[in-house]
C-alpha cells in the first residue's frame, strides 16, 4: 500500500508540474496574441499599409498555385490607398475572431472605386476557421489546466509530509527538460526560420491540406501582408523568452524556498530544544 501510494504521489507530482508549465505556455502565448497595442507596433514597424499598398491593392491580377486544393487560384484587389483604420480594423477583426466562439466571421469590406470588396480573401478565411479552433481549444485547455492544477495542489498539501524531501528534484527535473527543449527549439528557429515554420505548421495542422493552405498565400495576401513574416518572427522570440524566463524564474523562486525553508525549519527546532 505505501509503495502504491509512494508511486501516486510521484505521478501526481510530475503531473502537477507539467500542467503548470503548460498554464505557462498559455500564459506566454494568449495575452501577446490578444494585444491589439502589439499588433499595431508591428504593423507600423513593417510599414504593412506600404506592403498593402504594394503587394495588394494595386488593381493587378495574379494567379499562384493553392497547393491545398490543387488548382491556380486568382488574387486580385483593385487600386486603392490603405489607411491605418483600415489595418486598425482589419486587427480587431482578427482577434474578435479568434478569441470568441460566437464570432462566426471576421470578414469585412472596405469601399474602393470598383465599390466595396472584401478585405480578406477566401483562403485566409478558410484558414482562420482552422486557426480559431485552436485558439478556442487553447482556451479551453487553459481553464481545464487551471481546474486539475488546483485539484493536483490540495492533494499535495495534503500529503506533503511524503513528498517534501522529492520536491525539488523532480521539479527541477521536470522542469529543465523543458527548459532545454525550448532553448533547443529557439535556437533551431533561429537559424532556420522558415523552415521552423513550416514545420511548426505541419505538427499543429496533422490534416496535410490544412497545412499547405496555411503555407501557399499568394504574395499579393491582404492576411499574410498584415501578419507578416517578420510579425511571427517578433512574436515568437517574445513568448520564447517569456516561456523560459518564466520558468527560469519559478525554478529560482523554488531553489530558495527550499534552501530558506530547511533553515527556518532547523531554527525553529532548534529553538524547541532549547526549551525542553
Amino acid at each position: 500500500m505505501n509503495k502504491t501510494l509512494r508511486i501516486l504521489d510521484q505521478t501526481i507530482l510530475i503531473l502537477t508540474f507539467i500542467i503548470f508549465i503548460i498554464l505557462v505556455g498559455c500564459l506566454s502565448i494568449l495575452p501577446i496574441a490578444k494585444s491589439k497595442s502589439y499588433y499595431i507596433k508591428e504593423t507600423n514597424k513593417n510599414n504593412v499599409e506600404a506592403i498593402l499598398e504594394e503587394y495588394t491593392f494595386n488593381g493587378i491580377k495574379h494567379q499562384h498555385y493553392d497547393k491545398a486544393s490543387n488548382t491556380y487560384q486568382s488574387c486580385y484587389w483593385p487600386k486603392y490607398d490603405v489607411t491605418k483604420q483600415d489595418i486598425e480594423k482589419a486587427i480587431d477583426k482578427i482577434i474578435d475572431y479568434l478569441y470568441h466562439s460566437d464570432v462566426t466571421s471576421m470578414q469585412f469590406q472596405i469601399l474602393t472605386n470598383d465599390g466595396e470588396v472584401d478585405f480578406f480573401s477566401n483562403q485566409a478565411i478558410e484558414h482562420m476557421k482552422d486557426v480559431k479552433v485552436l485558439f478556442i481549444g487553447g482556451i479551453r485547455l487553459c481553464y481545464l489546466c487551471i481546474v486539475l492544477f488546483v485539484l493536483c495542489v490540495i492533494y499535495l498539501i495534503f500529503r506533503r509530509k511524503y513528498i517534501a524531501n522529492s520536491f525539488l528534484k523532480t521539479y527541477l527535473i521536470t522542469v529543465g527538460i523543458f527548459i532545454l527543449f525550448g532553448l533547443l527549439i529557439s535556437l533551431f528557429a533561429i537559424s532556420n526560420f522558415d523552415l521552423a515554420f513550416e514545420i511548426f505548421h505541419f505538427i499543429i495542422f496533422p490534416d496535410n491540406s490544412k497545412a499547405y493552405l496555411a503555407l501557399s498565400f499568394h504574395a499579393c495576401d491582404t492576411l499574410t501582408n498584415v501578419l507578416t513574416s517578420e510579425f511571427f518572427m517578433h512574436i515568437g522570440i517574445i513568448i520564447g523568452i517569456t516561456f523560459i524566463g518564466i520558468l527560469f524564474l519559478s525554478v529560482v523562486i523554488c531553489i530558495l524556498l527550499h534552501k530558506y525553508g530547511n533553515l527556518i525549519q532547523t531554527k525553529l527546532f532548534q529553538k524547541e530544544n532549547k526549551k525542553d
